[in-house]
């Protein structure tokens, strides 16, 4: 297929999964937004006011509505609209006439944006394997909305079914990106084994910290809507998905790097080619492991400064079932994609001093 088709595919594919993901069932463009005399339910502080929307989707679509809007202070749950913003409606249709309130701001048309750039950045400096990375990211959202949700909706011990399905989707992602090769093996093996130790390490010191797995507020919400979720095993899930693309960049990246080292250097024994390997991964060791445990703390900042402003000590924050969570994922992390290093420098190693068989009249 040509380069332009391939281009042309990969951001036809984002544009349709973010359309998907990002529909909502009721849009509408606000048209104005006036002051509405004082409500009875309204508390000291509290605003009223009378929007118009136009439906942009849904059984009314085209039509304008007008909907008594109330402010109460919180900057959270406010919405402070005006005239051109795009925003989520709620329906109720039980009346005689469909009522509609607002929800939330469409967020649809910036998300599509820079997905498209997000996408046009990695095919344009990737090229052809940029099409595959992003055709091989779409295939992996797709597998954990539509296979693991379910099944770990499903009572399905969350723990087996991450490990087993995201090893097969680092084996299909690193085939189809580049292709059945020696790289190809030895970056699969050290992945899955990096992948493995981090379930197998967050899963013992998760157990061993007596973790709950419901230390956020989502997780509390959703014990009372299902009840077959093992949520201290979704826990420890979470943690090897979060670890995944780490460990899957190292992989692959010492795997080429060997690759390379062997291209360079056909006569190299498995002894260098192994060191040579090692003091590749050194160098991702410290980056790889910097970027994975900063995530998790920049991610973490305002209930890290709730803690500083509340001044409490520091032995009893890192002790609290949800600091400790995001403590054991980090470290998990970066333990695997530690532990990858020197396994994939292994197999490639064992797979590339293969290639060197000697002729008899060498030397001669």
């Amino acid at each position: 297929m040509p380069r332009k088709l391939q281009i042309l595919a990969a951001l036809l594919l984002v544009l349709v999964l973010s359309s998907t993901v990002l529909a909502a069932s009721y849009r509408g463009r606000v048209l104005s937004v006036n002051t509405a005399g004082p409500q009875p339910y309204e508390q000291e502080g509290w605003e009223s006011y009378l929007v118009t929307v136009q439906l942009l989707s849904g059984p009314h679509k085209g039509q304008s509505v007008q909907i008594l809007h109330t402010l109460t202070g919180h900057p959270y749950h406010d919405l402070a609209v005006k005239k051109g913003d795009r925003v989520v409606l709620e329906a109720d249709f039980s009346g005689n006439t469909a009522q509609y309130f607002l929800a939330d701001f469409s967020r649809r048309n910036p998300m599509i944006v820079i997905a498209v750039l997000f996408a046009l950045s990695v095919i344009v400096i990737g090229g052809r394997q940029g099409v595959k990375a992003i055709i091989s990211l779409m295939g992996m959202v797709l597998v954990i909305v539509f296979m693991i949700l379910p099944l770990v909706m499903r009572g399905h011990n969350p723990i087996l079914i991450t490990v087993g399905l995201s090893s097969l989707l680092t084996l299909l992602f690193i085939l189809f990106v580049t292709g059945y090769s020696k790289k190809t093996a030895a970056a699969v093996a050290g992945t899955v084994g990096g992948l493995v130790s981090a379930g197998v390490l967050a899963y013992l010191a998760g157990k061993a910290s007596y973790l709950t797995g419901l230390s956020s507020s989502e997780a509390q919400m959703l014990e009372y809507m299902v009840d077959s979720i093992d949520f201290q095993g979704l826990l420890f899930s979470g943690m090897i998905i979060g670890a995944l693309g780490a460990i899957l960049d190292v992989g692959i990246s010492i795997a080429s790097s060997m690759e390379q080292i062997t291209a360079a250097d056909p006569q190299t024994d498995f002894k260098t080619l192994f060191g040579r390997g090692i003091a590749v991964g050194r160098d991702l060791i410290a980056t790889m492991s910097n970027t994975l445990i900063l995530a998790y703390v920049g991610s973490s900042l305002p209930l890290l400064l709730l803690f500083q402003a509340s001044q409490s000590s520091w032995r009893e924050v890192v002790n609290l079932d949800m600091v400790a969570s995001e403590v054991i994922r980090a470290m998990a992390g970066s333990i695997g994609l530690t532990l990858a290093i020197p396994i994939t420098a292994f197999i490639s190693a064992l797979l590339y001093v293969g290639q060197r068989v000697p002729h008899a009249d060498e030397g001669s």
